[in-house]
């Protein structure tokens, strides 16, 4: 496998965030008197807060402010955070850390925005794990469209088939199709199903398989 670039998303994938970023998305829909359902919830997961806002306007028109719940959310996962903790996902720290010793460039593709991104590998201590990070406001479409993996793979001056993307969520996995990625998938709340199986080239348990599947045929 000519792998060079491994583009990696964080939430549900490096750090365990999905649960509390459910609830505070549950949480600030109730504030204004609104309930999400498990299927709005699941397809909320793996892209950003613009689109979810997009969404909140189609599920609730004229009903919901999404200015108000975006806040109302960002304080809300703050909270979660600072009485909670941030938690790494298992082998997140040492995967990273293998992988760039080997010389792969690591890119970090998240759909959360650009100053959660910052805080969380401040408290997970790494600042300086990957080379380029893209985050969910820095494109113009969010995932399921492959926009930011095509920009990790650019700022890591890789063509997208030199790359892997490693994914969680359904519309994450998609997007690394879309962009002509090899799709990695390690399925965090949402679990593989076959309709999965057109967008995922390998599917791993957890992280500690990386590594190995990465350098194989090296």
């Amino acid at each position: 496998m000519m792998i060079q670039g491994i583009c990696f998303d964080m939430d549900g994938l490096l750090v365990d965030t999905e649960r509390q970023g459910l609830r505070a998305s549950q949480a600030a829909a109730r504030l204004q008197h609104h309930t999400l359902s498990d299927e709005r919830l699941h397809a909320m997961m793996g892209v950003s807060i613009a689109a979810i806002k997009g969404w909140l306007c189609q599920w609730f028109p004229g009903r919901i402010d999404p200015d108000q719940w975006e806040r109302d959310w960002r304080r809300l996962m703050r909270e979660s955070i600072r009485t909670e903790g941030l938690t790494l996902k298992p082998h997140a720290a040492e995967t990273l850390a293998r992988l760039k010793a080997r010389g792969f460039r690591l890119a970090l593709c998240t759909s959360n925005t650009s100053s959660a991104a910052a805080e969380y590998l401040r408290i997970a201590g790494w600042e300086d794990a990957f080379d380029q990070i893209v985050t969910g406001d820095m494109v113009r479409s969010s995932k399921p469209a492959p926009d930011i993996y095509l920009l990790g793979a650019r700022r890591l001056g890789l063509a997208p088939g030199l790359c892997c993307g490693v994914e969680d969520s359904y519309n994450g996995i998609r997007a690394v199709r879309a962009a002509g990625m090899v799709s990695v998938m390690i399925p965090d709340l949402l679990p593989y199903t076959e309709a999965c199986a057109p967008d995922v080239d390998h599917l791993l348990s957890d992280l500690s398989q990386l590594e190995a599947l990465l350098t194989a045929k090296e």
